[in-house]
């Protein structure tokens, strides 16, 4: 089965989270990290789940799955060891229309969740639609090894100049011109080689002379 790939915007969204295990606990730090209002059920939680419970980073209320715990949440994890719990949680987030997940049971998903290789800002995809998670993290390995974190550093410097030139007035086409020449310039060999201050210095260069291009046309 394919998939439609899809980034949600969970900022300030509640999401359900069923379970207090290791497993659980990645996940967590994921929605967190997204911005979700997180609640957990489990009777038990890992030490650092505990921690994000006394921080307020996370709700928990403390016993097993009930219907009742999806009420007003936009999507569901189910991350137990117990499989009545996640079958029970899977079909109760089914009848109410909810985006859910068990983790490590597509079958019981209306979502899966792929593997992420992260570099600041960009987020790099790798999914085998459930068919072998063996094959993801080898692949994942192989891209984590070629996108080092230069690149988050390139998207940073490329998102900026693409804001300024915008403000600027800078139209669409030359816009997108400049950003294609800045991206294939010798900005990710500074980058790599960690000289910042001038890669940063070439975005200001490409911005000054957009800029004075835009003044000699308006003038």
């Amino acid at each position: 089965m394919r998939y439609y790939p899809i980034h949600l915007d969970l900022q300030e969204r509640p999401v359900l989270l069923v379970g207090g295990g290791v497993i659980a606990e990645g996940k967590a730090e994921q929605l967190i990290a997204a911005g979700a209002r997180v609640r957990v059920v489990s009777p038990t939680l890992t030490a650092r789940l505990a921690e994000w419970y006394a921080q307020g980073s996370i709700v928990w209320r403390e016993g097993r799955f009930i219907e009742s715990d999806l009420a007003g949440v936009v999507l569901v994890i189910s991350a137990t060891d117990d499989q009545a719990v996640n079958e029970a949680v899977a079909r109760a987030a089914s009848a109410r229309g909810l985006l859910y997940n068990v983790v490590d049971q597509p079958a019981l998903c209306s979502f899966i969740t792929p593997a992420l290789v992260t570099r600041g800002e960009l987020q790099i995809s790798i999914s085998s639609s459930g068919g072998s998670p063996t094959v993801t993290q080898h692949v994942k390995r192989r891209i984590a090894e070629t996108i080092g974190e230069e690149y988050g550093e390139l998207l940073r410097l490329t998102s900026q100049l693409r804001t300024s030139l915008r403000v600027r007035g800078v139209g669409y086409a030359e816009r997108r011109d400049l950003l294609n020449a800045f991206v294939e310039s010798d900005v990710l060999a500074l980058l790599r080689a960690g000289r910042i201050a001038e890669a940063e210095q070439l975005a200001q260069d490409v911005l000054a002379r957009a800029t004075g291009r835009a003044a000699a046309q308006n003038g």
